[in-house]
Order: C-alpha cells, then sequence, then structure tokens
C-alpha cells in the first residue's frame, strides 16, 4: 500500500492555478524530495496532504484512506514557520505534543533534545532561527507516524545543527513509514532523498529515483535539478 496517492490535483488560489494535474505515488520506507523554486507550489501540495487546502479536483490519499481530517491521524508535520505558542518553555512544548498526539514519545523527545543540543528550559520566544529548527524537528520525529511532512527543515543554519538534523531525519525513517521534504535548498537534502519530485508553476514537471540520477544520468540531484529548470 502506497504511504501517498496523489491523482489529477489541482488546486486554484483566487484566479490562479497554483497545481495543475498533479500525479505521484510514495512507497513505505522511501524519503521523497519536492524540490521547485520559491511559488512553484510545494507549500499548496503539503497543505493538501494535511488537509489545511481543499483540492479544487483529482484525488488525495494518505495511507489508503482519502485525505480528511482524521486522515492527519497518520502525519507528522513540520511547517515553515515557528507554530508554537511564544509564551512555551521547550518543556512546555513537548508536554503539549504529548497531550496532542497519542503517538508521541516523550523519552525519545528527552533523547534528541540531547543529540540536537536543545535545552528543555529555553523559551521558545528566545530561541535562534536554527534552535528553533532543531525543537520543530525534535518534535516531529518524536512520533510514531506513518507519513512525516518537512516544510523547508534546514534553511540558514549552522553545518552542526544541519548535520543532527539530517541524522535525525533519517533515523526517523523505518519500513512502514516515508518522509516528504519540500524545499528549494537542494544541496542541503539531496543526500537523505530516495526519489525526487520537482514541481515548476504547479506542474510536475520531472520525477525520478536519486539512484536512477546517479548511476544512469550520472549527475548530483542538483545536478539534474539545475538541467531541468534550466528548460522550464
Amino acid at each position: 500500500m502506497s504511504v501517498v496517492r496523489v491523482k489529477g490535483l489541482t488546486k486554484h488560489i483566487g484566479r490562479k492555478a497554483v497545481l495543475k494535474g498533479i500525479d505521484f505515488e510514495i512507497d513505505k520506507g522511501r524519503v521523497v524530495g519536492i524540490l521547485g523554486p520559491n511559488g512553484a507550489g510545494k507549500t499548496t501540495l503539503i497543505k493538501i496532504l494535511m488537509n489545511l487546502y481543499h483540492a479544487d479536483s483529482g484525488e488525495v490519499e494518505i495511507c489508503g484512506e482519502k485525505a480528511s481530517f482524521a486522515s492527519k491521524k497518520y502525519i507528522a508535520y513540520m511547517p515553515d514557520t515557528n507554530h508554537l505558542f511564544r509564551w512555551m518553555r521547550v518543556r512546555d512544548a513537548i508536554q503539549y505534543y504529548s497531550e496532542m498526539f497519542p503517538d508521541f514519545d516523550a523519552n525519545r523527545a528527552k533523547e534528541l533534545c540531547t543529540f540536537l543540543g536543545i535545552d528543555e528550559s529555553e523559551e521558545v520566544r528566545n530561541l535562534s532561527k536554527g534552535t528553533t529548527e532543531r525543537v520543530l524537528i525534535m518534535l516531529t520525529f518524536s512520533r510514531q507516524a506513518c507519513l512525516y511532512l518537512l516544510d523547508e527543515p534546514i534553511g540558514g543554519i549552522d553545518p552542526w545543527a544541519r548535520d543532527r538534523i539530517i541524522k535525525t531525519i533519517l533515523a526517523g525513517l523505518n519500513e512502514e513509514s516515508a518522509i516528504i521534504i519540500s524545499t528549494h535548498q537542494v544541496k542541503d537534502v539531496e543526500t537523505l532523498l530516495d526519489e525526487v519530485l520537482f514541481l515548476n508553476q504547479g506542474e510536475l514537471v520531472f520525477s525520478d529515483n536519486a539512484e536512477n540520477i546517479r548511476e544512469v544520468r550520472g549527475q548530483s540531484i542538483e545536478e539534474c535539478y539545475l538541467e531541468v529548470f534550466a528548460h522550464v
């Protein structure tokens, strides 16, 4: 069974066609990059998978169920903005997630705080951008989810934090789950990816698995990305 199945997906925001007939499937055990420039439709697609936006037409299934409020239980979502209350300390955020999500593992959260260099007593309002991203990654991967949705998870952070976040993402994958990473920072995530979907102006302009790109095309994912987008 596919973790995600999307067929004929379209979405307009106002008069603008943001997604234009998108089709793809994602199987268990895969890390998939949804890659494209700003404005390509990546965040809109992520929000439809999360049922935060509704599609105009097409089919979207999460773990064999039609995308709905109920299907959110399968998904651990890291948005591209800090959604935590500013008054919280990190320990409050852990408690909040423990109460919100039955699949949240508080012991795993504490382990990840240590690994990611997070002080549980820190106030959310005082966190740097890099520390905020580490906290959100910690909360996301402390859940035992079927699908992990990460919207721009690695941006503008130092190499140590990037390395720790990448290791956390890889450790979070298992045979029963899949991970989707939406980003335009191709070079930062390419070592993580099993498959790529390139979006441009709402269209899926290229898709392939990473092994084919490296072995058959003889390119890195970044080189493939640059070649594809030079001709669209």
